[in-house]
């Protein structure tokens, strides 16, 4: 039976105006769709993501990276993020919160503060995830509130060693020092590693189980297989669909629910039996660069500058 409290696709209307801190914005209007088809409006007041980069540098050279190049080496400083949260706590449109980069951990000191500053303006009860490389893994314990964290996101790229290095273009923590750091921490439920789905890396369903097997090792909660966005050539060819690799008949797969964002994005939870009846989580996504015209995030910049999404309207400079 048809959903009367959604709409069709063809009749959607995808934004709407509002305003954050006296701008006048687009913004995004509708409920993701469960299948592609009939979507949702969304009620209530503006709650959106918060993407805070701490800094542009970062000392990997990923040929697939939608944030080259790295090398600058500025920085967020902490007066403009408690500036700029204090306004957003205020005007109440944060719903969640990512800190990344730029690699967050070049920065540990920056960081922990940075975390603790987030929780002391929202309260325990604002969602926070970390994104980092892996390399500064060691710093992991520094971080005061990382029990109050709610998830840590690690790129690796492939199982093997050498093969996650060749992506990186730099010496990366090995497997047995990632399983270290997780398990260091004692915190279950934590991490998830974030894999690009790449040919020539990981690319088939067989590739995947063998990443899963490698993932449940580690101790990580989850996987993240995502499809490259198409930023530079180099994605463009080696490009994989997470639906070719997390394929609908494998056995050992349990898919669970599933989201559409128009063209612009797709995504898929599931579960992973191994051969042993050991389980993970994981989580396809594939997304397209740009594409709407309405904002669905908000980003705080090294400079102080806070934009509707990505590059998008300026709509505070601390």
């Amino acid at each position: 039976m048809q959903n009367t409290d959604s709409f069709p696709c063809s009749d959607a209307p995808r934004s709407k105006r509002g305003t954050i801190l006296g701008k006048e914005v687009a913004l995004k209007s509708y409920v993701c769709s469960p299948d592609g088809v009939h979507y949702r409006p969304k009620e209530g007041g503006i709650r959106l993501q918060l993407s805070i980069l701490l800094t542009r540098y970062c000392d990997a050279h990923c040929p697939f990276c939608i944030a080259a190049p790295t090398d600058d080496p500025r920085t967020l400083s902490l007066s403009a993020l408690e500036k700029t949260l204090l306004l957003l706590k205020k005007e109440d449109c944060v719903r969640g919160i990512s800190i990344t980069g730029g690699e967050p951990f070049s920065r540990p000191e920056l960081l922990n503060e940075a975390v603790s500053m987030i929780f002391r303006i929202f309260g325990y009860g604002m969602e926070i995830t970390i994104d980092t490389n892996g390399t500064g893994l060691q710093h992991l314990r520094d971080i005061r509130e990382l029990a109050h964290v709610d998830t840590v996101h690690i790129s690796r790229h492939h199982w093997l060693d050498e093969k996650n290095e060749a992506l990186f273009g730099r010496p990366m923590p090995s497997a047995e020092e990632l399983r270290e750091a997780i398990l260091s921490v004692g915190i279950r439920d934590l991490f998830v590693l974030n894999c690009m789905l790449l040919k020539g890396f990981v690319e088939t369903p067989e590739d995947a189980r063998r990443y899963l097997d490698f993932a449940i090792g580690t101790g990580a909660q989850k996987v993240s297989f995502i499809t490259g966005t198409p930023v530079n050539d180099f994605v463009r060819r080696r490009r994989v669909a997470y639906e070719d690799v997390l394929r609908a008949d494998d056995p050992s797969l349990l898919f669970t629910r599933g989201f559409q964002d128009y063209t612009f994005c797709r995504c898929q939870d599931g579960i992973y039996v191994s051969s042993q009846g050991r389980l993970i989580e994981f989580y396809g996504r594939h997304s397209e660069p740009g594409g709407c015209e309405y904002c669905r995030g908000l980003t705080l910049t090294p400079e102080g500058t806070l934009t509707a999404g990505f590059g998008g309207p300026v709509l505070y400079q601390a």
